[in-house]
């Protein structure tokens, strides 16, 4: 017999039941019980539910109105900032104008009209020149003002108004910075409160010259504060450098007091610590309770960059609880109905949800117990129950096949893992072992270290041989992590070193890298790199940087400091023309100590950085050059803790060791000329060459063949290279090495290779022959290498000559 008929048996059995069990009265009824306890439970959640919703949305209004008081003074801050920074522009450009083009009595006057034009802030200025500033010799005092804003112009000296004796004017003169007046009424602004930017004049060596002033009308401010009075329960107000209340809801107080004056005669003793920050032009917030009515407020001061002005912003807490306090009323009275009639409603549907929910709390159980294939009862109902039964039979076939999935995946998680950490150990592979040069005078070590912060990353170094005694080494870092990193690196260490090799300073290595990395760099990824070079016979050393952190110098007495190192762009962002080189030189028992942004910016629990001091502070007093690196390193590690590591971790050390005394042998280095745009004037360019090879000590026959080639290049390329009149970049870098001079030039002209030029016949006629042919034969057979590129916009020729050995 199936559930309908069993149900819909006769009535006599329900008869002879009723008779052999008296009926259960209503009182003890199951389902009188449930309603009853579900009435009482609901009551009390709700009044538990209410208490804690009305504290949190009472927390969370505030905080929300809070959070929207600190933006809207901050918006409104940037505001006036944004305005007063204008204001401050318009008067640097009059003293840039006056100051770049000389200008006379009129013209000053004339930019000074077009630029308060310009400026929607400013209604007028005033400029005061001392004696003997103009060509005339005589003083000036002349007020500027805007004429479609209603103030005209005005000479103060011909109304007899003797500016230059005002204290404003002496402040002005004194002062090195522009700085705000205090609130005032201006009548020569056409009698309006005005602020006065009062800014400086002086000449390019310092003389005091006289001062620029522009006047803002106060009304301005007003503008701008304007929006905060529209926003119910907020209060603004403005004070400017001094104190003075220039902006208040109270007119009584506005441009009629200071704050230090209201606080005392309103008795606003919940100020006083606000006056304080405004005193010392910093931001404070602050929850405060008015003495008078007992009203709870926030406030935020916003100080308006370094101006010397404030903006206030004061929220009451009293509008904002009276809606939500009637918003809770209502909500608990229509709650409590509702409640009431689920609650009579719960004892006629006890009994008909009871069975059939005990049926699949069953079939659940045996669910969470793991025997998925056990029957499932009320799949055919069309009430919940049955949404619910289809349900759990519709997640029992989920979580069959979400079982097989979560194998498949840890079993491909586990490959991919097994990937990462061969790659890793690839990339850590590509990286050289640390390195030992010496011989009975001396020695160079070269040791680093490498912790990615994932399987593999961004992080390198590199350094190899270039001969015996010189030692290439590189640090960088790229701009992401993981794998896209890794492959970025790799590429960046092989352009590097390929560029290295090619020889030169260290900044002509970065500025090919940078041209090449900058090839197909579609996702715009970077790298921040130093590199140089280091003779290990004397120390010294030779630095570039493409943005990269600058290296600390350990001392040999133990002390530690940051190297002075000038940078340029990472590679891969654009192609520079120059990088700067840094010189310098290691002495017996010095160390430099280079680094990637993992050492200093390595976070412990509380989000505390590493940092500069600590890692000046872990190398003072090492002298292990051996276990530098990895001193560091775990001084980092034991900084962190527990913390994730954020960032990979690099470290490079050099620490050399030699004899300090007599002379050193010629230092490596780099110097770059530009062409002029006459050819009448490269004279002075082969004479600038002429003079760095003869303090470089050159032979005077290499000198000879230097300025030959350097005469021939830049000749054939100031000739040939642009059109007519157009500015033509030539240039030339001169790398001054132990065993060869490095010459590379760089034009912008019509790509043209010099080395490709056929040979001419040297027994032909000098009329037979073609232009520059002979020059160009001249400039190979000198060269010892020569090779030519076009570089993006630039013909770029490398020639080497190589030095006599010492004795030849």
């Amino acid at each position: 017999m199936d559930r309908t008929e069993s149900i819909a048996a006769p009535t006599p059995p329900r008869v002879l039941a009723r008779d052999a069990h008296p009926p259960v009265s209503w009182r003890d009824s199951l389902r009188t019980k449930l309603m009853l306890w579900f009435g009482v439970l609901v009551g009390v959640l709700l009044l538990i539910g209410f208490v804690v919703a009305f504290l949190i949305a009472r927390q969370q209004i505030i905080a929300g109105a809070q959070d929207k008081t600190r933006y809207e003074a901050a918006q409104t801050a940037d505001r006036l900032l944004a305005s007063m920074e204008s204001v401050r522009i318009t008067g640097a450009a009059m003293i840039g104008l006056f100051n770049s083009l000389a200008l006379d009595r009129e013209a000053t006057i004339k930019a000074m009209e077009a630029l308060l034009d310009a400026d929607a802030s400013t209604v007028g200025g005033l400029i005061a020149l001392e004696p003997g500033v103009l060509r005339d010799g005589l003083p000036m005092a002349y007020y500027v003002g805007v004429d479609r804003r209603g103030v005209a112009n005005r000479d103060l000296i011909a109304i007899g108004y003797d500016a230059h004796r005002q204290p404003w004017y002496q402040r002005t003169l004194a002062a090195d910075t522009p700085w705000w007046s205090e609130p005032y009424f201006n009548e020569t602004a056409g009698g309006h409160w005005m602020s006065t930017l009062n800014l400086p004049l002086r000449a390019a060596d310092g003389r005091r010259l006289g001062m620029v002033s522009l006047d803002v009308p106060i009304a301005r401010w007003a503008e701008l504060v304007e929006p905060l009075h529209h926003i119910y329960g907020q209060r603004p107000a403005l004070f400017a450098p001094r104190g003075t209340v220039t902006l208040h809801a109270d007119p009584k107080v506005a441009l009629k007091t200071t704050l230090e004056r209201y606080i005392a005669s309103a008795g606003r003793s919940d100020l006083t610590e606000m006056a304080v920050a405004q005193a010392q032009r910093r931001r404070f917030e602050f929850t405060h309770v008015l003495p008078s009515t007992r009203e709870t407020r926030y406030s935020v001061l916003e100080p308006i960059g370094k101006t010397g002005w404030s903006l206030q912003v004061s929220m009451s807490h009293k509008p904002l609880l009276a809606a939500l306090k009637r918003t809770i009323a209502q909500l608990a009275i229509i709650v409590t109905l509702v409640s009431l009639m689920i609650t009579l409603l719960v004892r006629r549907m006890a009994a008909r949800i009871t069975t059939p929910l005990s049926d699949l709390t069953g079939s659940a159980s045996h669910f969470a117990a793991g025997e998925f294939d056990y029957p499932l009862h009320q799949t055919e109902r069309r009430d919940e129950v049955g949404v619910m039964a289809r349900a759990f039979d519709n997640a029992r076939g989920s979580i069959k096949r979400q079982i097989v999935e979560i194998q498949d995946m840890s079993t491909a998680r586990q490959k991919l893992e097994s990937e990462l950490d061969i790659a890793r150990e690839i990339q850590l592979a590509m990286l050289p072992g640390a390195r030992v040069l010496g011989a009975d005078e001396w020695r160079l070590q070269a040791n680093a270290r490498l912790e990615p912060a994932k399987a593999v990353g961004g992080d390198f170094y590199s350094f190899f041989e270039r001969d015996s005694h010189t030692l290439w080494f590189a640090i960088g870092d790229v701009s992401d992590k993981g794998v896209p990193a890794a492959l970025f690196m790799a590429r960046t260490m092989t352009v590097l070193e390929i560029a290295a090799g090619r020889g030169g300073s260290p900044g002509i290595a970065l500025q090919e890298a940078a041209l090449r990395l900058l090839e197909g760099n579609d996702t715009c990824m970077f790298a921040t790199v130093m590199c140089g070079l280091i003779d290990a016979r004397s120390g010294e050393l030779a630095l570039a940087s493409a943005g990269h952190e600058p290296p600390v110098l350990l001392r040999a007495d133990g002390s530690a400091e940051f190297v002075d190192l000038p940078s340029g762009p990472p590679l891969g962002v654009v192609a520079d023309e120059h990088y700067p080189i840094w010189r310098g030189r290691l002495r017996n028992g010095e160390a430099l100590v280079a680094y990637t942004d993992g050492i200093t910016e390595a976070f412990d629990a509380k989000q505390q950085p590493f940092g500069g001091e600590r890692l000046l502070a872990s190398l003072r007093g090492s002298n292990e050059a051996s276990t530098l690196c990895s001193a560091l390193v775990a001084d980092v590690h034991r900084f962190a803790a527990d913390a994730p590591q954020s960032d990979d971790i690099t470290v490079l050390s050099l620490h050399w060791t030699g004899n300090d005394d007599g002379e050193q042998p010629n230092e490596p280095l780099s110097q770059r000329f530009r062409a002029p745009q006459e050819r009448a004037r490269l004279p002075e360019l082969l004479a600038a060459v002429d003079e760095a090879l003869v303090k470089a000590g050159i032979d005077p026959a290499l000198i000879g063949d230097v300025r030959l080639i350097t005469e021939e290049v830049m000749c054939n390329a100031v000739d040939h290279g642009a059109q007519p009149g157009v500015e033509h970049e030539v240039a030339v870098e001169l790398a001054i090495e132990r065993e060869r001079i490095v010459l590379q030039f760089r034009d912008d002209g019509a790509p043209f290779d010099p080395l490709s030029e056929p040979e001419p016949d040297l027994d032909a006629d000098i009329d037979d022959r073609p232009l520059g042919g002979l020059g160009l034969h001249l400039v190979r057979t000198l060269a010892n290498h020569a090779t030519y590129a076009r570089e993006g916009r630039y013909n770029v020729l490398h020639i080497v000559l190589l030095r006599p050995a010492a004795g030849d």
